[in-house]
């Protein structure tokens, strides 16, 4: 795959999406250690400051870094999709459009499964929410609709198919 340095464009896509998580710190976000790399797809990732130094050197290169998410054209623009590594980077920050569950819905939702209302403990926003257990560690994404929350990713993720 090629790989280069972030596009401005890029980088506010991805200060877009990760906003509707973190307000106004996504503003914040250092992105001198960010790559695109090019393959099929768009691939985001962060590499260190001495894997950055040592990629000048090679034009192709399979992987590297932690996959952050994908930048993606959906309508016309480009989007960015975030990976639950690129949440967890900032789930510290989160202060929207996020869930906390029980431990029964964790369990659940680790599962891959939903989580109905009586599992939830706090809601912020709506839509695709990040969702937290009760000691606030990141479990993934899901999508709120009013009566549960629909898993779209988990950490059991890492489990279920060694990713």
């Amino acid at each position: 795959m090629k790989h280069r340095k972030l596009e401005e464009s890029e980088i506010s896509a991805i200060k877009a999406a990760i906003s509707r998580y973190i307000g106004k710190k996504a503003e914040e976000l250092d992105f001198n250690n960010f790559l695109v790399l090019r393959g099929k797809s768009k691939n985001v990732v962060h590499v260190s400051s001495q894997v950055m130094k040592s990629l000048k050197n090679h034009k192709d290169i399979y992987s590297a870094g932690i996959h952050i998410g994908d930048l993606e054209e959906i309508s016309g623009k480009e989007k960015f999709l975030p990976s639950l590594e690129g949440i967890t980077r900032v789930s510290k920050d989160i202060e929207k459009n996020y869930a906390v569950i029980n431990e029964k819905g964790e369990g659940l939702f680790l599962y891959s499964r939903d989580v109905f209302d009586s599992s939830i403990i706090e809601l912020k926003g709506d839509g695709k929410v990040a969702v937290f257990n009760e000691n606030k560690e990141l479990l993934g994404i899901g999508k709120y609709n009013g009566k549960l929350i629909k898993n779209i990713m988990d950490r059991g993720w890492y489990l279920r198919y060694g990713g």
